[in-house]
């Protein structure tokens, strides 16, 4: 029986949480989410093996990409990757610091959103990020994100109605405002 314990207790934390994927697959996961042009040069911010934060690749065109969070709240086997400009990297750092330090998503969003209307988080006036998600990386679709803060329905001409075969426009008229943009 204590020979049964000790093997739960050391299978248990694999069972728990998925595992971390080698440096080299996580920067060819995330990677995916860019335009092949923009690929080769992007910084990708994955996880070592102990799960911390760490640069995996430097690289010099502006772009960063985090690797899928290997998380005990991750679904094992399903991936999420981003990419975006470096002109989006304090929105996307203050989002990510807030839910990590425990605020839902709502309270995550409100709170950015009156930090940049204060000005203490600047955002560009136009930036795409691209994301690749899904149930496994085989069959993760991408998803492209283009930031316009404060535009409209009536500013843009895209229906705020969501589609997933054409673009629309998600909390128009917020500091968050952007048009997702499915892929296929």
């Amino acid at each position: 029986m204590k020979s049964f314990v000790i093997y739960i207790s050391l299978l248990l934390p694999t069972l728990c949480f998925s595992q971390i994927k080698s440096p080299e697959i996580q920067i060819e996961e995330s990677i995916r989410a860019l335009p092949d042009s923009m690929r080769e040069n992007a910084t990708v911010i994955g996880y070592d093996q102990e799960g911390e934060r760490v640069v995996l690749k430097n690289g010099t065109n502006d772009m960063i990409c985090w690797a899928d969070n290997p998380g005990p709240d991750s679904p094992k086997g399903a991936i999420y990757v981003v990419c975006f400009p470096k002109s989006l990297e304090s929105y996307m750092n203050r989002l990510r610091d807030l839910k990590v330090k425990g605020m839902s998503n709502e309270e995550a969003y409100a709170k950015v959103a009156v930090e940049i209307k204060e000005g203490s988080i600047k955002m560009p006036s136009v930036a795409v990020r691209y994301t690749l998600r899904g149930h496994s990386a085989e069959g993760a679709l991408p998803l492209t994100v283009i930031h316009i803060p404060f535009c409209t329905q009536e500013s843009t001409g895209f229906s705020e109605k969501i589609d997933n075969f054409r673009p629309w426009l998600m909390w128009g008229g917020t500091a968050h405002a952007h048009i997702m943009v499915p892929g296929h």
